[in-house]
């Protein structure tokens, strides 16, 4: 039976796109009732659907067990037993799916449309932000400097493009771009109509927390002497614990410069103009209209020192 609709969320990482899926499975049956499944089989942990992202190409640490083939059908077998007319894939891991063949022939027979939603931020918080993330995460253990990451990312990060090339395999009345902020979720849920349905008010609704920022340095430092996952772990945890007693003034290692910020968002001005003037953003949603020096602990520093513990 061929569906109506394939919802496509591409991402991008660091975005609230970890946020998104959380609340999307905890109202998965809401989304039912508006005929939109939402793939339990092809989930991680998180409730992204990494597995079936990676299945197409893999990043970095992160790869798939499966093949496209095998995703596909997994994915054709869920949608098979589920009445709804809609399916919403969401993983900011995702490649350019219409690069392979097979997708595009799984499209072809399953839907009639194919509509695809990315969520942006500030290119500057987003490198920002990934930095953390790779710097934290033990399966990654980022070593290198902020300015190689956004090199190496320089094309990623320019929305513009990216989203263009989707644009011109759906057609861009078939793409919807959401700016990053504190109501992201709601902004997302509301494209589809669903309320959003907080279970607990008063607890953070931050899904993937990031390391305190002026433990960045101090972590490559340190964390080049672990020897595995585990104790990579134990030493992050012991660089966020000696640094919650240690003064903010100690912060004196600039990790980015107001310079830097504001050469690397006008790099990308041109674009997100063009981004605003195609899908009617509001470039001041996401753009940032201030910049203040990201200054951090020296990698070098004394932490059980100046947390007055004893080595």
């Amino acid at each position: 039976m061929k569906k109506d609709t394939l919802y496509l969320h591409v991402g991008w990482s660091k975005t609230g796109t970890s946020a998104i899926q959380s609340q999307i499975q905890q109202q998965h049956a809401d989304f039912l009732e508006k005929g939109i499944l939402y793939p339990q089989s092809l989930q991680w942990p998180d409730h992204s659907h990494h597995p079936f992202a990676l299945s197409f190409k893999g990043s970095g640490a992160y790869q798939s067990d499966m093949s496209p083939a095998e995703a596909l059908e997994t994915l054709r077998l869920e949608m098979e037993a589920s009445p709804s007319p809609n399916v919403l894939v969401s993983s900011e891991l995702s490649p350019f799916y219409f690069n392979n063949p097979k997708f595009k022939e799984f499209v072809s027979q399953y839907f009639d449309n194919v509509r695809v939603v990315f969520t942006v931020r500030s290119q500057s918080e987003l490198l920002l932000s990934l930095f953390n993330q790779l710097v934290k995460d033990p399966n990654v253990r980022y070593s290198a400097s902020l300015f190689s990451l956004a090199m190496r990312n320089i094309n990623w990060l320019n929305f513009y493009q990216n989203i263009k090339q989707w644009g011109n395999m759906v057609g861009a009345k078939n793409v919807t771009v959401i700016p990053y902020s504190k109501s992201v979720v709601d902004d997302f849920f509301s494209e589809f109509n669903v309320p959003v349905k907080y279970q607990e008010i008063e607890t953070s609704r931050t899904v993937n927390p990031s390391l305190p920022t002026r433990c960045l340095a101090v972590l490559q430092a340190r964390g080049r002497k672990a020897t595995d996952n585990a104790s990579f772990s134990r030493i992050r945890n012991d660089v966020i614990h000696l640094a919650s007693q240690v003064p903010e003034e100690r912060d004196r290692y600039v990790l980015f410069s107001v310079p830097e910020q504001q050469a690397f968002e006008d790099y990308f001005k041109q674009g997100n103009k063009l981004l605003s003037d195609t899908y009617g953003i509001d470039l001041s949603s996401f753009q940032k209209s201030t910049y203040k020096p990201v200054k951090v602990l020296p990698p070098g520093v004394d932490l059980e020192k100046l947390a007055g513990v004893g080595k």
